[in-house]
């Protein structure tokens, strides 16, 4: 009888741990794709999925640093050689407006590009130096004190994410 009480327990542990999916002994869990789960969302608003949208999100998902418009486009041309520029260009206005990606404006008038979060992830923040123009993520929420005092004290509505914040970096200051 005692091992009919506990069997049941054991299912509820089971099934918990299978859920959590494999531990420190069987490996990582595989995150999902960056560029699968951006295309989701662009089917998900009944958008297409094309060619040229596949490529830039391939090109943005490989994290490499924050491409302005022209590096973004010869990085997709460097994989793609059919795409032609302009068409790369469209394609990037147009992900952002469907919000799948976000830029960030650091300085000199340069607009850089990355992969939007997925929900229920934050857009993280930036800082530039302003020597080197190495560009640094910050955490998402470190702006949310000065964006709430915004709002009440002035009225105004911060959009921290689409700016940079500029400085100098320790290498820079050595």
């Amino acid at each position: 009888m005692s091992g009919q009480a506990r069997e049941p327990g054991r299912e509820r542990v089971a099934a918990a741990a299978a859920a959590a999916g494999p531990g420190p002994e069987t490996g990582p869990v595989d995150p999902v794709d960056p560029v699968e789960a951006a295309l989701d969302r662009l089917r998900a608003g009944g958008h297409r999925v094309t060619e040229a949208r596949r490529a830039v999100l391939e090109v943005l998902a490989t994290g490499e640093g924050h491409p302005n418009a022209d590096e973004l486009s010869a990085r997709v041309q460097d994989r793609h050689p059919g795409i032609h520029r302009a068409t790369i260009y469209r394609t990037v206005d147009r992900l952002t407006i469907l919000g799948v990606v976000t830029h960030v404006h650091i300085g000199g008038g340069a607009t850089a590009y990355h992969l939007a979060p997925g929900e229920p992830s934050r857009e993280h923040l930036h800082a530039i130096c302003s020597s080197c123009g190495r560009i640094i993520d910050l955490p998402g929420d470190l702006l949310d004190p000065v964006t709430t005092w915004l709002a009440t004290a002035a009225d105004f509505t911060l959009a921290p994410a689409h700016v940079a914040l500029s400085g100098v970096c320790g290498t820079c200051r050595a």
